[in-house]
């Protein structure tokens, strides 16, 4: 039994159809089939291959799908945007790499997971925020008990304990 996949880029206004066999998809083989049907998987003017991402949201509910090894059922319809990838993160090379047999589990990745398996960079601070706000607890404690000593004589006049 084979299964359709309706499918629209966000700037498109009609929904084309992919088929793919049995009653449901994984994401990947979806992108994958998306890519060869749209020859994006090509490079124009003999250059080298621009490294991009695929975006896939479900038409009806905008939720995304992160997992590529998600299964979509027959009939979903979705919604793809291309997206940039840093070098040797995008969807070429992860497809390269699964047409060579090669797991994408050895991919050096970078800051959160959804980010870097599109192939952005995030920075993730060592510092811990809890020692900032600690000390800035014993600091307003220490001021707070500083100024139970101070007391001001008839005359208007601060006197500190």
């Amino acid at each position: 039994m084979a299964s359709t996949i309706l499918y629209k880029f966000r700037a498109s206004t009609n929904f084309e159809s992919i088929s793919m066999p049995g009653s449901s998809a994984r994401l990947f083989d979806v992108k994958r089939a998306i890519v060869k049907a749209k020859k994006l998987d090509r490079s124009t003017g003999g250059g080298m291959q621009l490294e991009f991402d695929l975006s896939v949201m479900n038409a009806m509910t905008n939720e995304e799908y992160d997992d590529e090894n998600m299964l979509l059922p027959r009939g979903t319809r979705v919604i793809v945007q291309r997206l940039p990838a840093a070098k040797g993160q995008g969807l070429l090379a992860r497809i390269a790499r699964a047409d060579a047999g090669i797991s994408n589990a050895g991919v050096l990745k970078y800051g959160n997971a959804a980010a870097s398996d599109r192939g952005f960079y995030t920075i993730e601070s060592t510092h811990n925020e809890e020692d900032e706000f600690v000390d800035a607890n014993k600091q307003s404690q220490n001021n707070a008990s500083n100024a139970n000593n101070v007391n001001v004589n008839a005359n208007g006049n601060v006197n500190n304990e």
